[in-house]
């Protein structure tokens, strides 16, 4: 059972988890792209360079093209007749066809190089992403629903990916294309070439028009994804309250009308899209006219060969795709950029609980283990949530290894005050203190190492029994014997030996499979095998019956002894062996002493025991 107090483990959110598992690093997080785009450099670079092959050997297609179709016309004449002509032409069609199959290798090579460099800038960003996310505190997430950060780390940076795999892909090939093929089409014949450029004008207009709609519409589009998403997420993880109430009509009712915007904005964003791509096409049908009616004047006129107009009309075919891919470009550009700022918002968030040191961006040094005694002592402190005061001038001292308890009606600032001590809650500079040292001063690794902490509502990963308990020492690495005595301290043991699978038991999303009591007791054991310093136990026993809280507690008495502990609870019988007690009421401590000073003034303390005696004797004699 726990006693290596070298193995520490610190509270985070709703569990207990070792710190160097879990804490991310501490460089600052970049909320440019810049810097992750110039790591994939050398993957772009090399992916635009197959690119810039690929389509010089795609425009040398149609200038063999010419010769060919030259050659045939002029095959009765031609020096060494018929048979040279035929040769040529022969050779062409070789050439044309090792081209193609050439550009077609190296078109592979250029999309895999260009979409991994996408895949691994959307890795490194979502990975960057839920480190950011580690480190953001309370305040941040009451703010932010779950469904709507989930909807920024899966589709908004999907949005990112397209953006730098099939956005720079048609990008770098789409000015390729142009930049080659009007020099060609030039070389063939300047004055075509302006007729048939004459439409482009119009299609630079529309497409300024169209990108600002896109950008606002593919907004609008996934902010209403990440409120759909956020429905999702609190009905699935509620059901049990939408089935209880029967609400399921009124919650199906809300998710139509959430559905039905996103409907809406869908098909607006549709829209703009639908009409640029035929627009732009319809452009490049235009261009594509114009040359067959000046383009044959140009060969009556003797001015182009004919082999030069198929060449022309050649070039002009290739310069279509292009031509309809720029509605596609600035789809995913749009896309792209609103995802980016959506994801940006996130990783420029900061939070109120960080170190201190330098800019607040980075960790503070680490004190010397020897600096930090588990003793814990409020000076007056004070927090407030708007207008009212949660705690009100609070003050004690804990002694190392002394054992401070709770107790006081609910919504009194208890686990409030609790919360302070691993810096879940923020707190005013010089108004807690741990081994005589400022709170804000110590790093909040090193200080949630020393914590461990079970609290009223206990939260049970998607794991077995093992994997839940062990998670207080990093979950990896830890004896299972370690493990079993953690259980049977927490009053755990026969509950697991009557589990289909006993430790190995999957207690399913949430614990949804254990009852509020196991769940209680899985947390108290994951406290447990954390083997902490400082042990809070936030009324973590409220789910099971009093007679079953005495037995754990009385398991957990050698446990405590010696160790900084803080007990809540709503009952006295739990905390009446502490050496402080203090009561709150309304966030300010209204009593304080022992068990037995407290009974002696018969103040708020004495009438609650006294009330729970009396109830505790009435369900005697009604058993």
């Amino acid at each position: 059972m726990p006693g290596r107090r070298g193995m520490r483990a610190c509270g985070v959110g709703f569990c207990t988890v070792k710190c160097r598992a879990v804490n991310p690093p501490e460089a600052p997080i970049q909320i440019s792209l810049w810097p992750r785009v110039r790591d994939q450099g050398g993957m772009l670079l090399l992916g635009c360079l197959c690119l810039a092959v690929t389509n010089g050997l795609a425009l040398a297609i149609p200038w063999l093209l010419k010769g060919a179709v030259d050659t045939l016309g002029h095959a009765g004449s031609a020096v060494g007749g018929v048979d040279a002509a035929y040769r040529l032409v022969i050779r062409n069609a070789g050439l044309i066809a090792v081209l193609a199959i050439t550009q077609a290798v190296i078109r592979i090579g250029s999309r895999v190089l260009i979409f991994n460099a996408g895949r691994n800038i959307e890795y490194t960003l979502r990975r960057d992403l839920f480190s950011h996310l580690l480190r953001m505190d309370a305040g941040f997430y009451r703010q932010r629903p779950t469904g709507d950060i989930m909807s920024r780390l899966t589709n908004d940076l999907g949005a990112v990916r397209l953006l730098f795999g099939p956005g720079i892909l048609n990008l770098v090939n789409t000015v390729l294309v142009y930049a080659t093929g009007v020099w060609l089409l030039l070389s063939l014949s300047p004055r075509l070439t302006l007729i048939a450029l004459v439409p482009y004008p119009a299609l630079v207009l529309g497409g300024r028009a169209f990108s600002k709609a896109m950008f606002h519409a593919s907004r609008d589009l996934q902010d209403q994804l990440g409120k759909m998403s956020t429905a999702i997420q609190e009905d699935l993880a509620g059901i049990n309250v939408v089935k209880t109430y029967g609400l399921e009509a009124q919650r199906h009712a809300i998710f139509h009308r959430l559905n039905g915007k996103y409907l809406q904005r869908s098909l607006s964003l549709v829209r703009a899209r639908g009409v640029l791509g035929p627009l732009f096409a319809v452009i490049g049908g235009l261009g594509t006219l114009i040359v067959l009616w000046a383009g044959g004047r140009e060969v009556i006129a003797g001015r182009l060969s004919v082999g030069g107009l198929v060449a022309f009309n050649a070039y002009l075919v290739y310069l279509s795709w292009p031509t309809v891919a720029l509605g596609f470009i600035l789809s995913i550009w749009q896309r792209g950029v609103a995802g980016w700022v959506r994801v940006q918002e996130l990783l420029s968030s900061v939070s109120e609980i960080r170190d201190r040191g330098g800019d607040g961006a980075g960790a503070d040094a680490q004190l010397p283990p020897a600096a930090l005694t588990p003793s814990i002592e409020a000076r007056g402190l004070t927090l407030a949530r708007g207008e009212r005061k949660v705690l009100d001038d609070v003050s004690f001292a804990l002694p190392a290894g002394g054992t401070l308890a709770l107790v006081g009606p609910t919504g009194s600032g208890k686990t409030t005050l609790v919360d302070t001590i691993p810096r879940l809650q923020e707190v005013p500079a010089g108004t807690l203190f741990i081994g005589g040292r400022d709170v804000r001063a110590i790093p909040l690794r090193q200080l949630r190492s020393l914590v461990a902490y079970a609290p009223q509502e206990a939260f049970l990963f998607s794991a077995t029994v093992a994997e839940n308990i062990a998670f207080g020492r990093g979950g990896t690495d830890v004896p299972e014997g370690e493990v079993r005595a953690a259980a049977e301290a927490a009053g755990l043991g026969q509950d697991v030996s009557a589990l289909p699978d006993g430790y190995d038991t999957l207690v399913g999303e949430r614990g949804i499979t254990l009852s509020g009591g196991q769940r209680q007791r899985v947390a108290l054991a994951r406290a447990l095998c954390a083997d902490p310093h400082i042990l809070i136990l936030d009324d973590s026993l409220s789910s099971v019956d009093a007679n079953t809280e005495r037995e754990i507690l009385t398991r957990l008495r050698p446990i405590l002894r010696g160790r900084t502990s803080i007990l809540v609870s709503h009952r006295v019988a739990a905390v009446k062996d502490a050496d402080q007690i203090l009561f709150l009421d309304d966030g300010r401590v209204a009593e304080r002493g022992t068990h037995r000073e407290l009974l002696a003034s018969g103040g708020l303390y004495a009438q609650l025991y006294r009330e729970q005696l009396a109830a505790e004797a009435l369900e005697q004699a009604a058993s």
